[in-house]
């Protein structure tokens, strides 16, 4: 009996990549294992990147161990540029942003963290084409290839030996350019209930306790009330919610209503009796 198809499930939160990645390509210097380069490759999809550039470079096409690394990016691999010189990775670019996790001595262009750094490619790829260039696994790019950049980046470690592998020091970057390219996230729309809604909720919370003998801290209903407030502002109420503390309020005024020697309608003695005996082994 052949086993039904699954599909796959749709991501939590997935957006269209923003036009600006199409102007920026991720250059692998002398990577020399092919793994590297199908992980380079997933990151840069997952992250809306597409133009992966290969100066002189392991063999990747046809090698297992880049095409299980690169998953669902097989595709970037078969399109990926290979290229032999400086000239022809950098040909058409207007900004190059060199990456390393060493300090070097001698005069470069500034200095700063990976996140500025997506912030300035972000900014200029709008209208520009952009570079951003990951050294050898081992040694990193050289002094000449960096004084060749305009801006030069590292991501800031707490390690003592703050090296990354390559993939994934591709990964951060690429994350945080998609970010900055994003902007700001859309966020799902909140009907916020108003401060006047919230305490007419939270005072007809206090009448209805006090109405089947709820005694607060001191006998005082203020002081409850602003313990409540407090558990409440944590986190900000819709007007739904507040509609439901007013329906959990009127059962407890009904409740108060009608009497304790009455059972509330739902749940019954006899439904609290069968969930204690679930409960109990």
């Amino acid at each position: 009996m052949s086993k039904p198809i699954s599909k796959r499930p749709e991501p939590v939160v997935a957006f269209a990549p923003p036009p600006n990645l199409a102007h920026i390509s991720v250059i692998l210097v002398g990577p020399a294992i092919p793994g590297n380069i199908g992980a380079s490759a997933r990151a840069m999809k997952t992250m809306g990147l597409a133009d992966l550039v290969i100066l002189n470079g392991a063999g990747f096409r046809e090698d297992e161990e880049a095409l299980r690394m690169a998953h669902g990016a097989r595709d970037l691999l078969e399109r990926a540029r290979v290229v032999s010189t400086w000239e022809e990775a950098t040909a058409g670019l207007h900004w190059l942003v060199g990456t390393t996790h060493r300090r070097r001595r001698g005069r470069f262009a500034q200095w700063i963290a990976a996140r500025e750094a997506a912030r300035k490619v972000a900014e200029l790829s709008q209208a520009h084409r952009v570079g951003i260039v990951f050294g050898r696994e081992e040694s990193g790019l050289t002094d000449a290839e960096l004084r060749c950049c305009q801006t030069i980046a590292t991501v800031p470690s707490a390690a003592a030996h703050p090296s990354l592998n390559l993939a994934q020091a591709v990964m951060l970057f690429s994350y945080e350019i998609f970010q900055e390219s994003l902007g700001d996230v859309p966020r799902p729309p909140y009907d916020l209930a108003t401060i006047q809604e919230v305490e007419s909720a939270l005072e007809h919370l206090s009448d209805a306790l006090q109405k089947i003998g709820f005694l607060p801290h001191q006998a005082d209903p203020d002081s409850f009330l602003r313990v409540v407030r407090r558990l409440f502002s944590r986190a900000p109420l819709e007007s739904r919610d507040c509609n439901v503390l007013h329906r959990i309020c009127q059962q407890i005024d009904d409740f108060a209503r009608r009497g304790s020697s009455r059972e509330p309608d739902g749940w019954g003695s006899s439904d609290r009796g069968k969930v204690g005996e679930k409960g109990t082994s």
